[in-house]
């Protein structure tokens, strides 16, 4: 009888030393879990300060490149709208009213004065083949920047449009009444820079007579200003595109 006692006594002493070393081990396992998890929240910690760094490095060289293209954009769009408003005041000339020949030569040199709006596109290129556009965390700005190309497309094509049709129509019908040095005389401008300026040479006064009521130049320099009112359009469109997607860059920089 005893030493059934004993041996009952002996199994509850090895079932508590069991039931201690499973409550250890468990205790264990959770503190290895809750370490891994601690790692694990520091490294993803650390990364996202990367990706945050790299987001703002970005921010700022888009903020950089955007201010540029603005700046080149106003440039380029006030010799447009001078190229316009010198079409405009050729198609409503009164050849009936006493000229100077010179005052014609000024308004097709003026008229010829188009400029083309080259975005430039070095950060955005870069960042979207790297895949760097998916660090900036703004959705709004991330879609913004992705219809970036695409506003430039439909500039571009108005852009060759014009300067197909200026290159076909101009020198057939023109040069052939208007020297065209006395034109280049009058496009004097910083991006546009000759060594060489030649002299204006006189024709006769008849000349240009004949080109103010020439039905066929009216009829080229009416196309002329429609091609350069679509490129001043989108180049209107352009700037709000810019100046609005510039806003948003610098909203989500850091300090801003």
């Amino acid at each position: 009888m005893i030493k059934f006692f004993r041996h009952i006594r002996r199994n509850l002493m090895e079932t508590r030393k069991t039931s201690r070393y499973l409550k250890y081990a468990i205790g264990e396992i959770i503190l290895v879990v809750i370490g891994i998890l601690i790692a694990l929240q520091i490294n993803n910690w650390n990364e996202n300060r990367k990706d945050i760094a790299k987001e703002q490095q970005i921010l700022l060289s888009l903020q950089e490149e955007f201010k540029q293209n603005i700046k080149e954009l106003e440039f380029d769009h006030q010799i447009n709208l001078g190229s316009i408003n010198a079409i405009k005041t050729l198609l409503n000339f009164d050849e009936n009213v006493d000229f100077e020949t010179r005052t014609i030569d000024s308004l097709m040199g003026q008229a010829y004065n188009f400029a083309t709006f080259d975005a430039r596109l070095g950060v955005y290129n870069d960042i979207s083949s790297s895949g760097s556009l998916e660090l900036i965390r703004d959705p709004k700005l991330r879609y913004q920047l992705n219809q970036w190309t695409g506003e430039l497309n439909d500039y571009k094509e108005d852009q060759i449009i014009r300067r197909n049709y200026w290159i076909h129509n101009m020198p057939s019908l023109v040069n052939k009444l208007l020297p065209i040095r006395n034109q280049d005389t009058f496009m004097d401008r910083k991006d546009y820079a000759r060594e060489i300026l030649t002299k204006p040479i006189q024709v006769p006064k008849s000349n240009y007579m004949e080109f103010l009521k020439s039905l066929e130049i009216d009829g080229m320099l009416f196309d002329y200003y429609m091609n350069q009112s679509f490129v001043t359009t989108n180049e209107e469109s352009i700037m709000k595109f810019l100046k609005s997607t510039l806003k948003l860059i610098e909203s989500n920089i850091d300090g801003d």
